[in-house]
């Protein structure tokens, strides 16, 4: 492990998806209140669950639109490590299950669902796929050069950490299965909502930039950062609020702005001050696969670690 490898990212993928969404309602080619039913009119139908209460931009980002996470679905689609993951076999996945809540927009609960639609969204809106519109918007601009966004392929190009998990669910007769090297694992299974390869640098370097300014205009920034909803009873402490794209962590020397990510073999955390001068990311190697949290010994560290910096 050293801070100059790549890595999977995992849901820190989706404060850059969310980045390219915010750019485009800055161009006035999407607004915050346009709802997936009007964008999307070809994924609705009778037995999905975009046939109910339509979902706003908005709800998509903040997870408060109430949809299924294809993540949880995945297993009885399991075949391979290297396996591609069609975005439309993953959309199906979530839409084929009810909503968690039948009213968008009146409680948060996380789903990588939402971040597939913004995908798509953002495919149909600029005739370009996400990767071009992150390369050119985002990656290009700042110099991130570490980092991609790989969808086919499974290797990571370049020195990388190797990520491992307990892959027991998945490969029972693995050897070492509580141990196995996933790092090939295909990132067709996470696109918009976590397949990103980067590097520490690479990470930190966008949240400055983000919050500095320099992506999108300031009325757009605060509201990324404002426009919340309480993450209260949810599995993702110490996050208390979510906007738009963006956790909002408690910390001893007040509140970060950043996200987690969770991938296979990976585990990542990143926490910034509002002003983007004052930054930590930490990431390890080891990942469960299933209900990953911080650990309260990690995250008692992490913030010390982080507070120290702003001091």
């Amino acid at each position: 492990m050293r801070p100059e490898l790549k890595f999977r990212a995992g849901s820190v993928t989706k404060t850059f998806t969310a980045t390219v969404v915010l750019q485009l309602v800055a161009e006035h080619r999407l607004r915050l209140n346009d709802t997936v039913q009007h964008l999307l009119p070809d994924q609705v139908r009778p037995d999905n669950a975009l046939s109910g209460a339509p979902i706003t931009v908005r709800q998509l980002l903040n997870h408060t639109s109430g949809l299924y996470d294809y993540v949880d679905g995945l297993l009885p689609h399991f075949r391979t490590l290297d396996q591609y993951w069609p975005r439309d076999q993953l959309i199906s996945i979530g839409l084929a299950q009810p909503r968690y809540f039948p009213a968008p927009g009146t409680r948060f609960r996380y789903s990588n669902t939402n971040y597939l639609l913004l995908d798509l969204i953002v495919e149909r809106i600029t005739d370009r796929d996400l990767r071009t519109n992150l390369e050119h918007r985002v990656f290009e601009p700042l110099g991130l050069r570490d980092t991609a966004y790989p969808l086919a392929r499974t290797t990571i190009d370049g020195a990388h950490v190797h990520g491992y998990a307990d892959v027991s669910p998945l490969l029972p007769d693995a050897p070492d299965a509580t141990r196995f090297d996933v790092t090939a694992f295909s990132p067709s299974e996470a696109g918009a909502s976590g397949a990103l390869v980067t590097t520490a640098a690479d990470v930190t370097r966008f949240y400055r930039a983000l919050l500095q300014g320099h992506l999108l205009p300031p009325g757009l920034l605060r509201r990324m950062l404002t426009d919340t909803v309480p993450t209260v009873g949810a599995a993702a402490p110490p996050a208390v609020a979510y906007g738009l794209g963006v956790y909002v962590y408690a910390t001893e020397c007040g509140h970060a702005y950043g996200h987690g990510g969770s991938a296979p073999g990976y585990l990542t955390f990143a926490l910034n001050s509002r002003d983007g001068r004052d930054q930590l990311l930490a990431h390890t190697n080891w990942n469960s696969l299933v209900d990953t949290e911080i650990d309260q010994d990690f995250w008692t560290a992490f913030q010390q670690g982080y507070c120290s910096a702003t001091r």
